[in-house]
């Protein structure tokens, strides 16, 4: 997940909601590339939560 917040932070979205989107309208090649499973892409709030808790800094 954090590499898909990166891809979108560079693509210029800067939002959890735009990552999000991003993240939903992504073909599946790209989202299993990112290390996401297409049929279990993180929905908004999962997205906020795991970013704001410190979570890329434990990576």
């Amino acid at each position: 997940m954090v590499t898909a917040a990166v891809c979108t932070m560079v693509a210029g979205y800067r939002s959890y909601t735009a990552i999000a989107e991003w993240v939903t309208d992504a073909p599946d090649t790209t989202v299993l590339a990112l290390g996401i499973a297409p049929d279990r892409r993180p929905s908004e709030a999962m997205i906020r939560r795991r970013l704001s808790q410190g979570w890329i800094r434990s990576c």
